[in-house]
C-alpha cells in the first residue's frame, strides 16, 4: 500500500513540476511549437504528412495544434511525460518481477523533459517514445505468463535489503533525483533563448512596453544581439521614445539596430517583415513572409500574414488560397473567415498601405541590403509617415551621416514634437561645428543653450581621457556613439 501511494505521489509531483515549468519559465516552448506547426483536417494534408514525416509526425502535429491554448498545451505535454514514467515503471515491474523501489522509471521521463527545455527540438521523440512504451506495455499485458522475462534483473533490487533500510534508500534516491534534476535544469536552461522568444511573442501581440522590458532583461544578462536591438527599435517607436532613447541600448551594430538586411538567413527570415509591415511597406513585408514560408512551411502566422498583405494589395484570389488552407484548421478557421469578409474591401484592421500602386509610377525594386533608400522613398511619398521619418533620422544618425541628417531635418515640421529631441540637437551641433554658423542657420533651427553647455563638458572629459566619466554622463548621447561605439569610425560622413 505504501509503495503504491509513494508511486502515485511521485507521479503527481512530476506532473505538478512539469506543468508549472511549461506554464512559466518554459512557456515559450509551447508557443514556439504552436507557431511552427499547422495541422489541417484534409486528406491531402494526411497523405503529405505520411509521405514526409510519417504517422508519428502526423500524430505529433495533431497534438501540437492544441498548444494554441498554452494551458492545454502544457497539460498535454505534462501528460505525455507522466505517461512515460508510469509506463516505464510498469515495464520494469514486468521485466524484473520486482517493484521499482529505486524509482528508476523517473529517469526516462526526466530525460525527455530536459530534452524539451530547448524550443528547437523535435517533439516527435516524446510522442514516439510514449507510443513505443505503450505498445510494449500492451504486449506484455497480453502476455499470460507472470514469470519475470529478465530474472537477472532481480539482483538489482538488493533482496538482502528490507524494511526501513529499503525505504530510506528509496527516499534518498528520490531526493537525489530531485536535486540533480534541479541542478541540471538551472545549469542548462537557456535563459537567453527564453527571453528572445518571449520578446518575439510580445512583438506579435504589439505589447511594446513588455518588449522594452524583455530587451532590457536581455541586456542586463550581459548579452546583446541584432534581433533584440531590432525588436527594441520597434518598441521605442511605438512608445514614442525612438528619438529620445535610440542610444540607451548599446548601438554597436550601427544601422543594423533598425532592421535585418537580407542575408538569406533562415532564422532571420521569420522576423524581417515586422518593420516593413509597421512602416506600411506591404510589398516588402510580403517578400519577407513568403521567404519565411519557403523556409518554415505553411504555418499559421505566415499564411495569415500573406493573406492580410494580399488583401490590402487588392489580390483577393491570391489571398483566398491562403485562407482556404487556414479554414481547414481547428483554431484558425474563424480568423480566416473574418479575413475572407475583407477580400473585396481591401482593408484589414491594424494594417495600412503606405504606397499606392496606381500604375502611375514606374515599377520599383526594393533595396534588400539597405533600408535607407526605402525610408527616404516612403517619406517622399507620404511626408506624414512618422515611423518612416523617425527611422530615416535614426538610420542617418547610426550611419554617422550628419550631412544627410541635416538635409532631412526639415521633415520634422510635419509632426508635433514639443521641441527637437536631444539626440537630434546633438547631431545638429556637430553639423554646426562642421559647416559654420551661417550655413547652419539656413536650416531654420536653433539649438538650446543646454546642448552647448553639455557639449563643453563632454569635450572637456574627452580631451582629458576620462572615458569612464564620459560613459557615465554621456553614454546615451550621439556624441559618445560617434566617438566610441559606431562601427563606421569616429567621424561624421559627408554623403
Amino acid at each position: 500500500m505504501v509503495k503504491r501511494v509513494l508511486s502515485y505521489a511521485v507521479g503527481m509531483t512530476l506532473a505538478i513540476c512539469y506543468f508549472l515549468a511549461y506554464q512559466g519559465i518554459l512557456s515559450h516552448v509551447i508557443a514556439y511549437h504552436e507557431q511552427h506547426h499547422l495541422f489541417l483536417f484534409s486528406k491531402a494534408y494526411f497523405l503529405h504528412q505520411l509521405q514526409t514525416v510519417g504517422l508519428i509526425g502526423y500524430l505529433t502535429d495533431f497534438l501540437i495544434q492544441f498548444f494554441y491554448y498554452p494551458g492545454l498545451g502544457s497539460l498535454l505535454l505534462t501528460c505525455l511525460l507522466v505517461a512515460c514514467y508510469a509506463l516505464t515503471r510498469y515495464l520494469l515491474h514486468r521485466l524484473s518481477g520486482k517493484e521499482d523501489f529505486l524509482f528508476l522509471a523517473v529517469l526516462p521521463s526526466l530525460a525527455l523533459f530536459f530534452y524539451t527545455m530547448s524550443a528547437d527540438h523535435e517533439l516527435t521523440l516524446v510522442v514516439g517514445s510514449v507510443l513505443s512504451l505503450s505498445l510494449l506495455s500492451l504486449i506484455l499485458c497480453l502476455w499470460r505468463s507472470r514469470t519475470p522475462l529478465l530474472p537477472f534483473c532481480a539482483k538489482l533490487h538488493l533482496p538482502w535489503l528490507r524494511g526501513r533500510g529499503r525505504m530510506l534508500l528509496t527516499v534518498a534516491f528520490l531526493v537525489g533525483y530531485g536535486a540533480l534534476g534541479y541542478s541540471y535544469f538551472v545549469q542548462h536552461y537557456n535563459r537567453k533563448e527564453g527571453i528572445m522568444l518571449k520578446t518575439e511573442q510580445h512583438v506579435k501581440h504589439k505589447e511594446w512596453h513588455a518588449v522594452l522590458d524583455y530587451t532590457e532583461r536581455y541586456l542586463q544578462g550581459g548579452k546583446t544581439n541584432q534581433l533584440m536591438a531590432y525588436f527594441r527599435s520597434l518598441a521605442l517607436y511605438h512608445t514614442g521614445e525612438l528619438p529620445y532613447r535610440l542610444f540607451d541600448y548599446p548601438a554597436t551594430l550601427g544601422v543594423k539596430t533598425l532592421y535585418l538586411p537580407w542575408n538569406s538567413n533562415s532564422r532571420e527570415s521569420e522576423y524581417g517583415h515586422f518593420v516593413y509591415e509597421e512602416l506600411g511597406h506591404i510589398n516588402e513585408a510580403h517578400r519577407w513572409e513568403f521567404e519565411a514560408m519557403v523556409v518554415w512551411g505553411e504555418t499559421a502566422p505566415h499564411l495569415l500574414n500573406l493573406a492580410r498583405y494580399n488583401i490590402v494589395n487588392h489580390r483577393p484570389r491570391v489571398a483566398q488560397r491562403f485562407l482556404n488552407k487556414l479554414k481547414q484548421s481547428l483554431f484558425y478557421r474563424q480568423q480566416a473567415l473574418a479575413l475572407e469578409k475583407r477580400l473585396e474591401s481591401g482593408e484589414v484592421d491594424g494594417l495600412r498601405k503606405a504606397l499606392d500602386d496606381d500604375g502611375a509610377l514606374p515599377a520599383r525594386f526594393s533595396n534588400v541590403l539597405n533600408l535607407g533608400p526605402e525610408l527616404e522613398y516612403l517619406c517622399d511619398q507620404d511626408p506624414t509617415n512618422q515611423m518612416a521619418f523617425e527611422y530615416l533620422m535614426s538610420y542617418l544618425l547610426l550611419s554617422n551621416n550628419v550631412q544627410r541628417f541635416a538635409d532631412n531635418i526639415h521633415r520634422i515640421r510635419h509632426f508635433r514634437y514639443p521641441s527637437l529631441p536631444p539626440i537630434y540637437e546633438e547631431a545638429l551641433y556637430i553639423y554646426r561645428l562642421k559647416v559654420g554658423e551661417e550655413q547652419f542657420l539656413q536650416l531654420g533651427f536653433e539649438l538650446s543653450a543646454s546642448t552647448s553647455e553639455r557639449f563643453e563638458r563632454y569635450y572637456s572629459l574627452m580631451k582629458s581621457g576620462q572615458t569612464a566619466a564620459l560613459r557615465a554622463q554621456f553614454g546615451s548621447s550621439y556624441w559618445f556613439y560617434m566617438n566610441y561605439l559606431s562601427p563606421y569610425g569616429n567621424k561624421a560622413i559627408d554623403n
